[in-house]
């Protein structure tokens, strides 16, 4: 449960599995309730979670055993730090902690199967930020090998349900972009947007029972950064991301009616009508992501496209606490007008071009296109 390790003599004693160089110093700082232990070899140590330990004394916790469900009061988290980086398991060392907010919350009984048990973020208004379930997402295939090696494994996002006490750690982010089997993005993510500093409520719900308990994202002390500022930036953020679901959405669609129009392109009566279809959904489609993208560094030969523009953006709007600039408002506003105008070529496409299509399969008694 000690985290934070920092260098020195103590980490050589590690490597060389030497005794533990003993404690010299203990200090317990109040404004954030943790425990620092610092070590001969000019270490130190941090103990997680302490303000945890408060709600598991001997008046509080036998209550909660007692309940279904328990969700235990989160520590409040700074806007801005990150988690340090994984430490190996194999090295005998003490864990960085995820950066977040760590939510503890205690079960009675593991639920049985199929049963949903979910964890919902919500901001001060009451809107939800993201939702967390033990039910596995879908899985949307493979993306970006060299991008997939930086990420969480998947699964990571996926609620621990075990009987007795569990942890779980949201990451500061709203529900990330749609996205899609394949999906390769230079310089940019589907990664949510990180919420802004602000009050934040955690609600638990098991077996249609809900509580809640809130807590507080901080500022980043060594900025000065105004409510206003994260505002407008969380405001820009989370039109990129809409906008890039959208743009990912429709290159679904596309793709789902090229797949069933390709069965079409044999038959003698219909072929033609389908090959001309098939070439104006892959012009939109060519338009918002780049198709030639079959590994990470062929954005060097083949330039990005619409959706990939956005995913860029978004990552620049968010890389300070800052409010956006000026000239990234004029991009999103440039690039926002391009995505809606091929957005607008696809929905004429699905509203008149396919329906006419489907009209030429019917009289030729073939089973029709349908895109969900």
């Amino acid at each position: 449960m000690f985290i934070s390790f920092n260098g020195g003599a103590d980490w050589q004693a590690f490597q060389l599995n030497l005794p533990v160089v003993p404690i010299t110093d203990l200090a317990f700082h109040k404004r954030e309730q943790e425990l620092v232990v610092g070590t001969q070899g000019r270490s130190f140590w941090i103990l997680d979670d302490v303000p945890l330990l408060y709600q598991l004394s001997a008046d509080a916790l036998p209550p909660a055993l007692k309940e279904p469900a328990h969700l235990f009061q989160p520590k409040d988290a700074v806007h801005g730090v990150r988690g340090g980086f994984e430490i190996p398991s194999s090295r005998p060392i003490g864990q960085n902690p995820a950066g977040g907010v760590a939510i503890y919350y205690s079960l009675a009984a593991k639920p049985k199967e199929k049963e949903e048990i979910a964890l919902e973020i919500l901001d001060a208004d009451g809107k939800l930020v993201k939702k967390y379930s033990n039910v596995e997402k879908k899985d949307e295939g493979p993306g970006d090998p060299e991008e997939e090696e930086f990420r969480p494994p998947r699964g990571a996002d996926k609620l621990p349900v075990e009987a007795g006490l569990n942890h779980f750690v949201w990451n500061l982010r709203y529900e990330d972009a749609t996205k899609f089997p394949g999906l390769i993005m230079w310089a940019g993510s589907v990664d949510g947007p990180t919420a802004a500093p602000g009050k934040y409520t955690a609600r638990l719900t098991v077996a249609g029972q809900s509580q809640t308990q809130t807590f507080t994202v901080r500022p980043d002390p060594r900025v000065k950064t105004r409510p206003e500022d994260y505002a407008a930036q969380m405001a820009l953020a989370l039109q990129l991301r809409d906008k890039l679901s959208a743009v990912n959405q429709a290159v679904i669609e596309i793709r789902e009616a090229k797949q069933q129009l390709a069965r079409y392109e044999k038959e003698d009566t219909i072929k033609d009508a389908a090959k001309a279809l098939d070439k104006k959904l892959a012009e939109v489609e060519e338009a918002l992501y780049q198709t030639k993208l079959k590994a990470g560094e062929d954005a060097l030969n083949f330039p990005i496209k619409l959706n990939n523009k956005l995913a860029a953006l978004k990552g620049a709007v968010e890389e300070s606490d800052t409010a956006p600039t000026r000239q990234e408002q004029m991009v999103y506003e440039d690039l926002a007008t391009q995505s809606n105008a091929e957005l607008e070529k696809l929905k004429k496409l699905m509203e008149g071009d396919l329906p006419a299509f489907n009209k030429q399969v019917r009289d030729a008694n073939i089973p029709a296109v349908e895109v969900k």
